[in-house]
């Protein structure tokens, strides 16, 4: 997942009000029940996981009080913010990634022959930005490697590795035969969705 505002079509100065609205919108348009006969049903799933996703974590960053870049490495943590004993070339990658310019954050770190900790957590950032989940995953496992006591490192590893967790197990069922305790289990989280959606 990209910018979690883009995926909701809202600026990140959106107040509460609209970021509500626009996820109650689209949650609607591709709700997995609303596009049970569309011949597109596996993108508009796909499209809805990737709705709740940016939600979720766009509200989890104003409850931790920022709105960092893509949810990792955000200014909460501190650790794409420029330091001064960074280079030169080091502190324009932070600036990109400050301002979620991740193609011309990896374009600046490409070029950067020292391919410390610290460049291996901002390559992580700028590839979690563009998608890149595995490339992500790889660069912070690397920067874990070479600092395992940086906490900034550990906690850009954890939201990689675990923070799309809910989204996928809750797609994981759709359009396959289960028993019926799965039945009931899904029924009761379609259910609480349509509140939720309904009900914010």
């Amino acid at each position: 997942m990209g910018n979690p505002y883009n995926v909701l079509g809202i600026s990140p100065g959106a107040t509460d009000e609209e970021i509500k609205k626009a996820y109650r919108t689209l949650s609607r348009k591709y709700h997995p029940d609303a596009n049970v006969n569309n011949p597109n049903r596996e993108q508009a799933e796909e499209r809805f996981k990737e709705i709740q996703q940016a939600y979720n974590q766009i509200m989890q960053e104003k409850q931790q009080g920022g709105s960092g870049f893509n949810g990792y490495g955000s200014a909460r943590y501190g650790g794409c913010s420029s330091q001064t004993q960074d280079s030169p070339q080091m502190q324009a990658a932070a600036n990109y990634l400050a301002n979620r310019c991740y193609q011309e954050a990896m374009n600046v770190l490409n070029n950067i022959s020292d391919h410390s900790a610290r460049w291996y957590y901002f390559c992580a950032v700028a590839h979690a930005g563009l998608g890149n989940n595995v490339t992500a995953r790889e660069c912070a496992e690397q920067a874990v490697r070479l600092e395992p006591s940086n906490i900034e490192y550990r906690q850009l590893m954890q939201q990689l590795n675990y923070g799309g967790t809910w989204y996928s197990s809750m797609g994981e069922d759709y359009g396959r035969p289960y028993d019926s305790f799965n039945r009931f289990c899904m029924s009761m989280v379609l259910m609480n969705m349509c509140c939720t959606c309904c009900c914010i």
